[in-house]
């Protein structure tokens, strides 16, 4: 199980696993990670979880977040990776994370609101090499065929997007947004944000990850599409 371990001024102060789909990071005292510091905002910041994967994101504190030194707003951690809040640092540790796969925790992901996010950080860092990120794209590729969804009302109305990125985020900010993953052996859509997750097919895909089949209508926000694997 990934976890959390808080440090201050060198010395480890908190040491939290990261076992619910939702963590707060604040000065408030009802955060799920407090941290008593004035340069930390109330609700400074979140992570949430998304398959495998956590994501941070900036809550549009006051004084912001950085990641191993640069300024971030929204990012895929990797283990090893440090957050510093106000006088905190933060360190993300998840030995199980797959080597293989971390090209695709080096990619930038939008912010739900449509602006760019997180600030993408060298490729490789964890993986190792140019050459064996390209291998595990290529494997990746050759594993199943690459999908795309056709927008049927929405801001993606009559286009045609192909998912060939690791993530890609639909639905509408504060209302319902769901992320489609591409993982081996196929697609997979999962809630993000909202009361009420997405619709595969007129029914409610709940908060695990649902594996995505050709020809299937997807329903989040104010987005409607249909998905479909290239042949």
């Amino acid at each position: 199980m990934a976890k959390l371990v808080v440090i201050l001024n060198g010395a480890m102060v908190g040491n939290h696993f990261i076992d619910k789909g939702r963590i707060t990071i604040g000065r408030r005292s009802g955060n799920d990670i407090h941290l008593d510091d004035p340069g930390v905002s109330k609700e400074h910041a979140v992570i949430q979880t998304v398959g495998n994967d956590h994501i941070f994101e900036d809550m549009g504190s006051t004084n912001g977040s950085t990641l191993n030194g640069s300024r971030i707003a929204k990012h895929i951690l990797q283990n090893g990776d440090v957050i510093d809040i106000g006088a905190y640092q933060i360190k993300y540790a998840n030995i199980k994370a797959n080597p293989e796969m971390d090209y695709d925790r080096t990619m930038m992901i939008r912010t739900v609101d449509r602006e760019v996010g997180a600030v993408p950080q060298s490729a490789g860092r964890e993986a190792g090499s140019h050459a064996s990120v390209s291998t595990a794209r290529s494997s990746l590729r050759a594993g199943f065929p690459l999908g795309e969804v056709r927008g049927v009302k929405g801001e993606f109305a009559g286009q045609k997007i192909e998912l060939e990125r690791p993530l890609k985020t639909f639905g509408t900010t504060g209302e319902q947004v769901a992320v489609i993953m591409r993982r081996p052996p196929g697609y997979f859509i999962t809630h993000v944000e909202g009361t009420k997750t997405a619709r595969v097919n007129g029914r409610a895909i709940g908060n695990e990850p649902h594996t995505l089949q050709d020809g299937d209508v997807i329903e989040v926000g104010q987005e409607k599409l249909e998905f479909f694997q290239k042949k």
